[in-house]
């Protein structure tokens, strides 16, 4: 093997490695349902929880895809593992089609011209617009509604 190709199969080695440890936080269950303020399902929306707590802004964002019904499981380092208790600012991006394009924009910066239907309002995390609490026991129900 050359130089170059052991270090990279090193370097996966060891990230492959870090990401099965236990040695991240515990999480809890987070699964809900979000639609627009008139009942529409967010299909393939990309939902993420920004940690409020200063101490915890760097730790890994839990994050979920909606599916055809609005329905949603987070994950933080595994399928369907939840999210560490705490509070959060979630951001909610959702793809379709603007003008043909296919980009948009998960910093929430920019003029929200591009696919997202929510037209960036729901995608800065400096400025959430939804906020909650996820408790030790977990949140089953979580709810959440924007203004489609």
């Amino acid at each position: 093997m050359t130089t170059a190709v052991t270090r990279v199969a090193i370097l996966v080695l060891l990230l492959v490695t870090a990401g099965c440890s236990d040695s991240h936080p515990k999480t809890a269950s987070v699964k809900g349902v979000i639609k627009t303020k008139q009942g529409q399902a967010c299909d393939k929306a990309l939902i993420v929880f920004h940690p409020l707590e200063k101490s915890r802004v760097n730790d890994a964002k839990p994050v979920a895809i909606a599916e055809s019904n609005g329905e949603f499981i987070v994950r933080t380092h595994t399928i369907d593992d939840g999210a560490a208790p705490g509070e959060y600012g979630v951001t909610v991006v959702w793809p379709g089609n603007s003008s043909g394009k296919q980009e948009f924009s998960l910093s929430g910066e920019g003029n929200g011209s591009g696919a997202d239907r929510l037209g960036g309002r729901y995608g800065n995390p400096k400025d959430p617009k939804i906020k909650v609490t996820v408790p030790a026991s977990g949140t089953p129900d979580l709810r959440i509604e924007v203004d489609g």
